[in-house]
């Protein structure tokens, strides 16, 4: 779910699922943003047929919605339908279905990186990579760029823009303290700082170039295709090595306590930028992206700060 296309007016914003979208399931669902005093409906019917199926979508408050939908037919027409002032907007996408039999998926992030097994030891949770007087190099990846947009929230905003936001956040907190308490033994880099391209590959060899020995990727959360997105909500740490579970565990109460939202929970991943040897990586989900009411929350620049803030928190220890 890493390119919606949203279909957007002033007010409508269809985001997901795309046109022509093969889901491995019975269901999808549906998320964008409208005018609070519209009505909405999606019918979904077979493109080869006339049955259909009407459902009303809850609008929020704040005028985003995301709600569930049964995908009948293996070729599923759907239109969103906009009632707003007695006039009609109608929009069609199509979405197959393939409709296999999966067991109960467990919670997961929504970046796809193929699990590759590896085994390495790291170095104290509490002094990520440094020991003595040895330098601690920090690299702040945010995730996405460029072409890879990441999900989207309900207003059809790229995942990459708020990555970039936070990472920027963090580092210039980060320089503060650090021109406090130990400016010369203290390194802080970004693996990007604008909206561009840069391949997970990449990311590693840059960390590796400046001797990183703490690497944090910034993201948000999206789901898997066949969940609820009304029922998923907080903050996850993800990590490879069990070593830095700990570490990961303080990043993910010490964020949640600042920024008052519950934990999604902390999960054993082995993403490509947490499972090298030569640092310490934890990958952190700053919240749902998709959710109608989270959504909102965390893309505040107050919550942002809080985000930083709690992140921050756990670095100092280790300066």
């Amino acid at each position: 779910m890493t390119k919606p296309l949203a279909n957007k007016d002033k007010n409508l914003t269809w985001v997901y699922p795309p046109n022509g979208w093969v889901s491995d399931f019975n269901q999808t669902f549906v998320y964008g943003h409208t005018n609070p005093k519209a009505k909405l409906y999606v019918e979904i019917g077979s493109i080869h047929e006339l049955t259909i199926r009407k459902i009303k979508i809850k609008i929020f408050p704040n005028g985003n919605f995301a709600q569930v939908i049964k995908l009948p037919y293996k070729k599923n027409a759907i239109r969103m339908i906009q009632v707003l002032n007695g006039k009609e907007k109608i929009t069609t996408r199509n979405v197959i279905a393939r409709r296999l039999s999966l067991s109960k998926p467990t919670k997961q992030s929504s970046h796809r990186v193929a699990l590759i097994d590896c085994h390495a030891s790291f170095h104290s949770a509490r002094s990520p990579g440094r020991a003595g007087n040895d330098v601690l190099t920090i690299c702040i990846d945010p995730g996405h760029g460029g072409k890879e947009h990441g999900t989207h929230s309900p207003k059809g905003i790229p995942e990459k823009k708020y990555n970039l936001q936070i990472a920027k956040m963090l580092v210039k907190a980060l320089l503060e303290t650090c021109g406090r308490k130990s400016p010369q033994r203290t390194k802080i880099y970004l693996t990007r700082n604008n909206d561009k391209y840069v391949s997970l590959d990449d990311r590693v060899k840059f960390a590796k170039k400046k001797k990183c020995n703490l690497f944090i990727s910034i993201h948000h959360n999206a789901l898997p295709d066949n969940e609820n997105p009304l029922k998923h909500r907080g903050i996850g740490v993800y990590y490879t090595h069990d070593s830095v579970k700990p570490l990961a565990k303080k990043f993910l109460e010490s964020i949640c306590k600042e920024i008052k939202l519950k934990q999604y929970g902390l999960f054993k991943r082995n993403f490509r930028v947490t499972k090298q040897d030569f640092y310490t990586g934890v990958l952190i989900e700053c919240g749902f992206l998709i959710h109608p009411l989270e959504s909102e929350v965390i893309t505040a620049d107050k919550m942002q700060k809080k985000i930083v803030k709690g992140i921050k928190r756990i670095i100092e220890d280790a300066i």
